[in-house]
């Protein structure tokens, strides 16, 4: 065999043998599989990861309730207030995730969740409502439950000053005294806003199991909420959500999710672990997705957070004074009470709660695990005391619930090329895994056949057949001899002189 036939076979066989090891994988692995393991590794190279570095990424929008019978309410002509909703007022949100280190199995990050904030007059409800003028009960004196009972009990101000600069005399007092104790700023954005310490350890890479990708090792180096630290001397973690490990982020998920797979985030404004509940599919973009609920109507509080302050919540809230300015008395609702047991129409006018606007909700892809779109609502409140033993201007407070205002995180849409690669994992890559199972055997084939021929020659097909199945010259010789006789037939197809004699 020639020095040039040799370089061929041994190129054929190497294509023949990688092309039969692809199908032999290919017949054990699912394509879809294949992409998710180096999905999970988190490579800084992986086409999502910019999208994940500057995340969050959404808007903000904050709504107030303007109270339009403050002084019918307050002399007693009104048993009911009437609030009328102010906003949205929008804001662009961009956050950062900041890679500390990393191994084969888990990174270390730090969430600057609000690294950048711009308000957007053109998506509020008018470009100038930082200015509009609203009334508002004073929930710093109410809060309080009547420790400053010289404040009035209804505030007028703009809507800048309730969201960013919220503050009284009263509190600007006892803030100068105890300044490291209490702050004399109690605006809603401005606190929740402020930079906070969340440092996530996670786990990542196939070694740690496709299904445990991005759930949480420690925040902040415990596995505990900082500020839920004394409720976990007392409660154990069925009772209480305030263990972060095996819990997400809420920015990815784990591949291939099913809806009784149990997943929980960590709301790092209402200090606590929250439950998503599988709700319903859904169609969203062109993709098949898993609707998640983060607060379910009527949903029971967890046995730690049922009680704020001594005063029994509704169902569909919970508690979360330990992690609001100044640990004042609040709990957490859908906004305008949506799916919960409190009566509010007993003491208000105005509310319109509805499924639409204010369920919280995730969208999730479940074969990637990517979020395609969210809508995080939630509305503060100030559960108020039995007041029926202070004075009549107190009294019509009694068992109130006190919206400070609520909000909705809305998650932006997702980069084209994310989206894009996300269509082809869940709507290409299950249907080409045959076709190219077949096309990868055929070549191993044809391979073989071109070994075969190289070797012998370069054979065309036709000749190569017929050796291989023993057919080899076109032309015979055929002798016969007759045993009477010398005479015979000589040469191919002659008789001789004497035979024809």
């Amino acid at each position: 065999m020639k020095p040039g036939q040799k370089l061929r076979v041994a190129l054929y066989v190497f294509l023949g043998l990688t092309s039969l090891y692809l199908f032999v994988l290919s017949c054990i692995w699912d394509y879809r599989v294949v992409v998710a393991r180096e999905h999970v590794r988190f490579r800084q190279e992986m086409p999502t990861m910019d999208s994940w570095v500057n995340s969050p990424f959404g808007k903000l929008k904050s709504y107030l309730f303007n109270v339009t019978n403050a002084a019918e309410f307050e002399s007693g002509r009104d048993k009911r207030l009437k609030v009328d909703q102010i906003g949205p007022i929008t804001y662009k949100i961009v956050g950062y995730n900041d890679i500390l280190s990393r191994t084969e199995n888990n990174v270390t990050y730090r969430n600057n969740r609000y690294r950048y904030v711009e308000f957007l007059p053109e998506e509020s409800v008018a470009s100038d409502v930082l200015n509009w003028t609203i009334t508002s009960p004073n929930n710093v004196l109410l809060g309080a439950a009547t420790k400053f009972k010289f404040e009035d009990l209804f505030i007028t101000g703009s809507v800048y000053y309730f969201l960013w600069e919220f503050t009284r005399p009263s509190l600007q007092l006892v803030s100068n005294l105890l300044p490291f104790a209490l702050s004399s700023n109690c605006g809603p954005l401005h606190n929740a806003l402020k930079d906070k310490e969340e440092v996530y350890t996670v786990n990542i890479g196939p070694d740690q199991g496709i299904d445990n990708f991005f759930r949480i090792e420690t925040l902040n180096g415990q596995q505990v909420i900082k500020e839920q630290l004394p409720r976990s001397e007392e409660w154990s973690n069925d009772a209480c959500p305030y263990n972060v490990s095996g819990a997400h982020d809420n920015s990815l998920f784990p591949p291939f999710l099913q809806p009784e797979t149990p997943l929980n985030v960590v709301a790092i404004e209402s200090c606590r672990v929250l439950p998503l509940i599988y709700q319903r599919p859904e169609r969203y973009a062109g993709l098949d997705t898993y609707r998640y609920l983060l607060l379910q109507p009527g949903q029971e509080p967890p046995k730690c957070m049922d009680t704020t302050y001594g005063i029994k919540l509704h169902k569909g809230m919970f508690d979360v004074s330990k992690c609001v300015i100044n640990d004042a008395p609040s709990a957490f609702s859908a906004p305008h009470f949506y799916g919960s047991s409190y009566n509010w129409s007993e003491h208000y006018e105005g509310y319109n709660p509805n499924a639409e606007e204010h369920e919280p909700f995730i969208l999730m892809e479940p074969t990637t695990g990517i979020p395609v779109n969210e809508k995080y609502r939630f509305q503060s409140n100030i559960p108020m005391p039995n007041l029926s033993s202070y004075s009549r201007r107190l009294k019509s407070f009694s068992n109130m619930l006190l919206p400070t205002f609520w909000y909705e995180f809305e998650m932006g849409e997702l980069p084209d090329f994310v989206l894009r690669l996300m269509w082809i994992n869940v709507k290409v890559l299950p249907h080409v895994q045959a076709p190219c199972m077949a096309l990868l055997l055929l070549l191993a084939l044809w391979s073989a056949l071109k070994v075969i021929r190289v070797a012998w020659g370069d054979l065309g097909y036709v000749d190569l057949y017929r050796k291989i199945c023993g057919r080899g010259t076109t032309n015979a010789c055929l002798e016969t001899v007759f045993p009477t006789t010398d005479r015979h037939l000589t040469q191919c197809g002659q008789v001789s002189d004497e035979a024809v004699k």
